[in-house]
């Protein structure tokens, strides 16, 4: 006789996430090196048993991680630039998108708080116009997806403004990969929106006064409220971690 509580429910596991989980192995195991190409999308979905369209969307989120870049006409090749390994280190350890936004947010925050006090102190003229000119974009954001790219871009150009490679290169891998997740999430323009322009402000002006506490602060305050705004929305079930 059969008793209930003798089976446990058997989890469902999207063709993306085992495509992906599988071409992360392959890269991971050394069997192609930094600038070689990988397979094309037709060879590793007749190898995987699977559409090319699970295969093109893994590519995609391993490009948004930097694990890889597309050549248009020439394929998919293994990221060769400096720093790769960096972004390797980031990117496979959040490579999937459950149960990540919060630790890309909490990620954030340890980061870039630091990096807005060092920008205060090297930002150049140059960031300091590419950052007004993406808080002007932000602020005539007529919709979620303008507001979003202009948001994410002020957070990597705060990065390339510590002067720091590998600074920068850390929080481009980090706001990829949320960028990527809110993009792919339902629920999330209110949360992207509900950041607000005046927080990015303070930000700016802080950086520009040359201020670096109130940078860092700044900065804090911001990512604290897009924390908590997150698991709010979370917990309302709006969208998953």
């Amino acid at each position: 006789m059969t008793h209930k509580g003798d089976f446990q429910p058997i989890a469902r596991t999207n063709v993306k996430d085992q495509a992906l989980a599988q071409i992360k192995h392959y890269i991971g195991s050394g069997v192609v090196q930094a600038g070689e190409r990988l397979p094309s999308e037709r060879e590793l979905a007749e190898q995987l048993g699977i559409a090319r369209t699970s295969v093109r969307e893994a590519l995609k989120i391993l490009e948004a991680v930097g694990l890889v870049e597309s050549r248009i006409g020439d394929g998919t090749y293994i990221t060769a630039q400096v720093g790769a390994t960096i972004g390797r280190m980031v990117g496979l350890g959040l490579m999937s998108w459950g149960g990540t936004i919060m630790e890309i947010m909490q990620a954030r925050a340890m980061i870039e708080s630091e990096a807005a006090r060092v920008a205060a102190e090297q930002a150049s003229e140059d960031d300091l116009h590419a950052l007004a000119a993406l808080l002007t974009q932000m602020e005539r954001a007529t919709n979620f997806h303008d507001y979003l790219t202009a948001d994410m871009n002020f957070h990597r150009r705060v990065g390339q403004a510590t002067r720091n490679s590998v600074v920068a290169y850390i929080i481009d891998n980090l706001v990829n990969l949320l960028e990527e997740a809110m993009r792919q999430s339902h629920g999330v323009e209110l949360p992207g929106m509900a950041e607000g322009n005046a927080t990015h402000r303070e930000i700016f002006q802080a950086i520009q006064a040359r201020t670096p506490e109130a940078a860092y602060d700044a900065m804090r305050r911001h990512l604290r409220f897009s924390v908590e705004l997150w698991q709010a929305v979370i917990a309302l079930g709006t969208v998953n971690q």
